[in-house]
Order: structure tokens, then C-alpha cells, then sequence
């Protein structure tokens, strides 16, 4: 009897010390899960909507950036970035794939063109077009085109382009994914009234004000009050991970990167670049956004009230005719003055410095010349008047011109004014509490 004594004591000893060994396996685990997320000793709100915004849902995201585009070898001197597809209601069946296409200076455009429908390869009609206007000079190594390949076929939308340079002693097939122009809302996310565009590839993002997240995250917090709040950025790599992790404060802020791998590298050929992101913003924003701007980070605009309010401007910009699909913004060289600690309370701008390109509030579509003759395009572009809307440059002013400094708030209406003050309180609000 002893003995059944003895070995029931073991059996139970034994029991105990796995059940020992399995709660203190799961109570690291469980001290593991709480470390990782911080739970008792974050306290503050912030931090909780932090967690969750990492785990968020599609809901709310516009598709600017499916297909990622990349920069690729397309023949023997030719690389595409992005190629769409565009049904051309305008005739009774087919339509265009449009593609953003850079080359090396002297090369030939010599190509064929088909269309990949899954298992039926359609044969195409190609053209072309230059897209950038600089001059030729002998520091210029490159020109972009619009490459079109015109598809006869009614058969739906294809899958694929396919690009072979018959210069090419190889003459192979490039094959480049189609981002389709879809007419009418896509998706089950509505259009957005405003898109930015931010181009982190022409603009120095290693000069101080590059540098300096709280110039950058200005930029965001500024246009997200006005009510902006979709971002297609080119270059996005060279935003920090800490000013992603600020921006991620905000569900409903939307920030997209588009990888920008440039083939070729020349300082005086900035507006040529300029043009390709331009012209990849329109295309991808066509219903998705109804109107889009091209800005560098250190551009800012102001409309005369938050943009989804009925007395802004984009409601005046209906009232132009169908061709007008740009409109010039006032563009003022504001100072930087490190003593304001926002960007938006610089006073005084400098009207004597050369702008180096102009602002626009676009209406994407699709290019006219794609569908015209040789004719060319029929739009055209409006000047607004400040009272409506304006954007600043912020520059450091280092050689002040002859005619001295100007105050921007002169130009103004009280209430104009006023709305500033208001979205500069707010952007205060969300940068320091």
C-alpha cells in the first residue's frame, strides 16, 4: 500500500511541475505581447490611436498607386515608368495605352506595339510625342516622350503592353502592367475634391529645409486641415520614419509613395523631369480626384476657405469652360524667419526672386493629343485671382532684391485673413499638443 502511495506522489509531482512549466512558458509569451505594445504604460490617447492606426482597413484609401510604377529598360536606350489605358469614347470602339518613356539623347524612336489580352496578343498603332520643351543644350543626356499605342479591338480592357524597339539588334518583347482610366466613380471609395501631388525628385531634400521633419510635417498637417487628405509621393522613400509615424496619427491622412528610380542624371533638365511627374499625377488621378497640384514641400496652398465648403474655390473652378483644365496660382517667395515656429506666420515675401516653375490647381484627363491630330491640344489655362486662392514658396532669402520686402497680408480681405489665422491655430493645435 506504501508503495501505490509513493508512486501516486510522483505522478502528481510530476503533474505539477508541467503545469508549472507551461504557465511560465505562457506568462512570457503573454509578457512578450504586452512589451510589444506598450499597453500599461502608454497612458496617453495618442499613443492607443497610434497602435490602432497601424492595423487599420483599406476603408477610405483611393487607388493612386496600383500598378506601382518603376523605371524600366524598354529597347536599347529607352526606359518607361507608367503606362495606362484609356477607352476612347469618343469613336465606337477601341482605345489608347498611353506610356511615360525617357531616353538617352540621339536615340531613335523606332518601335512596335501590341496589346496582351490574357491569352489573344492584339497589334497596335504606334506614335509618339515629345512631352518635355526644353531646348536641346550639351548638358541635356535626355528626352521624354508619351509613347501611344493605338488598340482597334473592343474586347475589353487589356492586361499588358508590349514594347519592342526594332533598333534593338535583340528586338525582344517588353512587357509593362496597365493602369486602366476608368470612367465614373471607382471603387466604393468616392472621388476626393483635391490631390497633391508632392515632388521629393527634383526638390533638394538634403537642403536644410529638406532636413527638417517640422517643415515637412507642416506641409501635410496644412493641406490636411484645409481638408486635403490624399498624398501621391514621389520619391517617398526620403520621407523619415519618424515623420511617417507622426502622419499615422491621423487615420484619415493618406500618403502613397511612388518609387522614382530616374535612369539618367542631369542638373539643368529639372522641368523635363518636372513634366513626366506631372503628367503620371494627371493620369493617375482621373476619377479618382477632381482637381489634383503639383507641389514641392516647401509650397504651400492657401484657398480663400477649407475646400469642401461651398464658397471655395474649386466650386468657382466649375464654372469655367470644359478646355480650361489649369489655373495659374499666385505665387509669392515668402522669407523663412527661424524665430516663427510655423512656416505659415512668415510675413514678408521677396518679389524680385525668379520663380522656378509655376503652380497650378490641374483637372485631370487624359492628354487631348492623344485622341487629336497633329493639331494639338485645345485646352487652356486661367489665372486666379489671389482673393480666391494663392500658394507660397518659402525660401531662405539670402540677396534681398532692390525694391525691398512686401508683407502678402496686404493683398487680402479680412476674412481671408481670418481663415488663415484659423488653419494656422489648428496646425499649432496638432504639431505641439
Amino acid at each position: 500500500m506504501r508503495k501505490y502511495h509513493q508512486l501516486l506522489l510522483v505522478v502528481i509531482s510530476c503533474i505539477s511541475i508541467i503545469v508549472l512549466l507551461t504557465y511560465k512558458n505562457e506568462n512570457t509569451r503573454l509578457k512578450d505581447v504586452l512589451n510589444a505594445v506598450n499597453f500599461f504604460s502608454r497612458k496617453d490617447a495618442a499613443e492607443l490611436r497610434l497602435i490602432s492606426n497601424f492595423t487599420w482597413t483599406d476603408e477610405g484609401i483611393i487607388d493612386f498607386n496600383r500598378p506601382i510604377p518603376v523605371w524600366q529598360l524598354i529597347g536599347d536606350s529607352f526606359h518607361a515608368y507608367a503606362s495606362f489605358w484609356h477607352r476612347n469614347e469618343l469613336v465606337s470602339s477601341g482605345g489608347e495605352v498611353l506610356s511615360l518613356v525617357t531616353a538617352s539623347v540621339g536615340a531613335v524612336v523606332n518601335f512596335r506595339c501590341s496589346a496582351h489580352y490574357g491569352g489573344h496578343l492584339s497589334q497596335g498603332k504606334f506614335r509618339f510625342q515629345h512631352l518635355g520643351q526644353e531646348k536641346e543644350n550639351g548638358d541635356v543626356v535626355f528626352k521624354t516622350y508619351i509613347f501611344y499605342c493605338r488598340l482597334k479591338n473592343d474586347i475589353g480592357a487589356p492586361k499588358t503592353i508590349v514594347y519592342a524597339d526594332q533598333n534593338d539588334k535583340i528586338n525582344a518583347n517588353h512587357m509593362l502592367r496597365l493602369r486602366p482610366i476608368k470612367n465614373g466613380q471607382v471603387g466604393n471609395v468616392p472621388q476626393t475634391q483635391l490631390a497633391i501631388c508632392l515632388d521629393l525628385v527634383t526638390f533638394n531634400i538634403s537642403s536644410n529645409f529638406g532636413k527638417n521633419d517640422a517643415n515637412l510635417l507642416e506641409f501635410f498637417l496644412h493641406h490636411y486641415v484645409l481638408g486635403i487628405n490624399q498624398f501621391i509621393v514621389y520619391n517617398g522613400d526620403d520621407l523619415s520614419e519618424n515623420l511617417l509615424r507622426e502622419l499615422r496619427r491621423h487615420k484619415d491622412l493618406h500618403v502613397q509613395s511612388l518609387p522614382f528610380n530616374f535612369p539618367f542624371t542631369s542638373k539643368n533638365s529639372t522641368s523635363n523631369i518636372r513634366d513626366i511627374i506631372k503628367t503620371d499625377c494627371l493620369l493617375r488621378s482621373i476619377h479618382r480626384a477632381k482637381f489634383s497640384i503639383l507641389l514641392e514641400p516647401n509650397e504651400f496652398f492657401f484657398p480663400n476657405a477649407k475646400i469642401n465648403v461651398d464658397n471655395s474655390v474649386l466650386n468657382s473652378l466649375h464654372s469655367y469652360g470644359a478646355d480650361s483644365n489649369a489655373f495659374e496660382l499666385q505665387t509669392y517667395s515668402v522669407c523663412i524667419d527661424q524665430k516663427n515656429k510655423l512656416l505659415t506666420n512668415n510675413s514678408f515675401y521677396d518679389p524680385e526672386v525668379a520663380k522656378p516653375h509655376t503652380i497650378y490647381i490641374y483637372k485631370p484627363r487624359v492628354p487631348m493629343t492623344a485622341t487629336t491630330t497633329s493639331a494639338g491640344p485645345i485646352s487652356t489655362s486661367a489665372n486666379l485671382a489671389p482673393s480666391l486662392a494663392f500658394a507660397h514658396r518659402y525660401i531662405d532669402c539670402v540677396n534681398i532684391g532692390k525694391d525691398g520686402l512686401h508683407s502678402w497680408h496686404n493683398a487680402l480681405r479680412q476674412n481671408f485673413m481670418n481663415n488663415i489665422n484659423n488653419i494656422r491655430l489648428e496646425v499649432m493645435k496638432l504639431m505641439y499638443t
